[in-house]
């Protein structure tokens, strides 16, 4: 075998072991997240991420929010009547090193932005912030509500997240995928109030 071969197949291992470790590293950060703010039934790009070299894992929940709820609010749901609102929580992890950017002053810092574009054209700014604002313990995530108006079409709407920061990385939750398969939180269902 010539040197030159013999380091090209060194450097394709080198590559493939690289892209599992960050993979598994992602996964078990997107996982970590759980407990006080996020379910498991929590959506991530961690696999885009890893296989597309996003530079941010988005990690989200959808929960029924306060402002014209049809039963009680806050809780994790992938149906929604008109008039209700929609509300996601987010948090980031570095694509590259799985690292949590949740620390205020660094998020302001990298000029994050995080929003959410429906299927109808529609886009919903997320706020990095404390929560809940009047209780202990409090924590930092990203939320943002939209609330259903009498003309959005009931059935099906699927959605995505994108985070970028002022340098122009970004990371892509794209929530796709088959919109007749009530697979939580792939598409969300707009029903009749």
């Amino acid at each position: 075998m010539t040197e030159e071969v013999k380091e090209v197949e060194e450097s394709e291992e080198g590559n493939i072991l690289d892209n599992l470790n960050r993979r598994d590293f992602i996964k078990g950060a997107a996982a970590a997240v759980g407990g006080i703010a996020f379910s498991s039934l929590a959506a991530t790009n961690f696999e885009a991420a890893a296989a597309e070299g996003q530079d941010y894992v988005i990690v989200s929940e959808v929960v029924k929010g306060g402002s014209g709820a049809v039963g009680p609010p806050c809780g994790l749901t992938d149906t929604f009547k008109k008039g209700e609102q929609i509300v996601w929580h987010a948090v980031l992890f570095s694509g590259n090193t799985g690292e949590k950017i949740n620390d205020h002053e660094e998020v302001v810092d990298r000029g994050l932005k995080v929003q959410v574009k429906l299927e109808n054209g529609d886009t919903v700014d997320l706020n990095h912030s404390e929560h809940p604002p009047d209780e202990t313990p409090r924590i930092y995530y990203w939320a943002g509500g939209y609330k259903i108006s009498p003309g959005v079409p009931a059935g099906k709407m699927t959605y995505e997240i994108t985070a970028e920061d002022k340098e122009g990385r970004m990371g892509k939750l794209e929530m796709f995928g088959d919109k007749e398969v009530d697979t939580f939180p792939h598409s969300l269902t707009i029903e009749e109030k």
